[in-house]
């Protein structure tokens, strides 16, 4: 009975035994059983094998988790690096357009003889703003059209040290003296290259027609900004929010000693 009792205790013990978790006596109390004892020897041997394929089998699907998740970290990782160097490529192509853009905008800049016209839409109201330059000659045209308002015309005149305004309501005529009189082409572009790399992430750029025009349009939010390809100049902006519409449309080189006369003040009440 005792030794049936021991080998009871024994093979109780022996899964510990085999993963080295008993103390040293019962250490010793085991393997003095197992001298004498042949059906434990035979399961303690059962037990190593069983444990040996355990093994295996786990060292088997551990192999192969870390085949399968090394395999989707490479897909994951390949996924990643395509949408960074497509990211790269299409910000880089928008940048580049925007810097040639700016470039040539550059050209005009601070040019000495153009006429130019824009014409603003909002809401049942107009308003035109049209300037001859040439040289140090300026003569700028803006009027207001209103359904429901009287025209309002704004004439600025510069010639040399002689600035001036002249404003007709439809009631009265008044001239005043102005600071200066600045008008130079208007572009969308900037001339800061990391402006224009924010401004190619955050917005889409397009090449488009534009009543027989190349243009492009860079679209940011509800506004559509129109680029002549060819100058860099603006061609036309839609803010779609607000429903305003401006049309902008230059000409160089064309503007005659005729186009920059000063105007006819005798009309005109003179304002201090």
């Amino acid at each position: 009975m005792k030794e049936k009792r021991d080998c009871k205790i024994v093979q109780d013990l022996l899964p510990n035994y085999i993963e080295n978790l008993t103390s040293k006596e019962t250490n010793n109390f085991i393997e003095e059983h197992l001298k004498e004892c042949d059906e434990c020897q035979k399961i303690l041997e059962n037990m190593k094998k069983d444990l040996q394929t355990d093994s295996v089998k786990r060292d088997n699907r551990e192999v192969k988790y870390i085949k399968k998740y090394n395999s989707k970290l490479k897909i994951l990782r390949n996924i990643l690096l395509f949408i960074i160097v497509l990211f790269i490529i299409i910000v880089g192509r928008k940048t580049f357009i925007l810097v040639n853009l700016s470039n040539k905008a550059k050209t005009f800049e601070n040019n000495q003889n153009f006429h130019s016209k824009t014409e603003f839409y909002e809401k049942g109201e107009m308003r035109t703003i049209e300037v001859y330059k040439k040289q140090d000659k300026i003569l700028m045209t803006w009027t207001k059209y209103s359904q429901d308002k009287d025209k309002i015309k704004q004439i600025f005149y510069k010639s040399g040290e002689e600035k001036i305004s002249l404003i007709d309501n439809g009631k009265t005529k008044t001239l005043t003296k102005v600071q200066d009189i600045i008008v130079d082409p208007i572009s969308f572009i900037s001339n800061n290259f990391f402006i224009n790399l924010y401004t190619a992430i955050t917005t889409n750029i397009d090449k488009v027609d534009l009543n027989g025009k190349k243009c492009y349009i860079i679209r940011d939010g509800n506004t559509e900004k129109f680029v002549d390809v060819e100058t860099g100049i603006a061609i036309k902006e839609i803010d779609n929010k607000n429903n305003i519409t401006v049309d902008y449309a230059y000409e160089f080189g064309v503007v005659e000693d005729s186009d920059v006369i000063r105007p006819d003040t005798t009309e005109y009440t003179i304002i201090e």
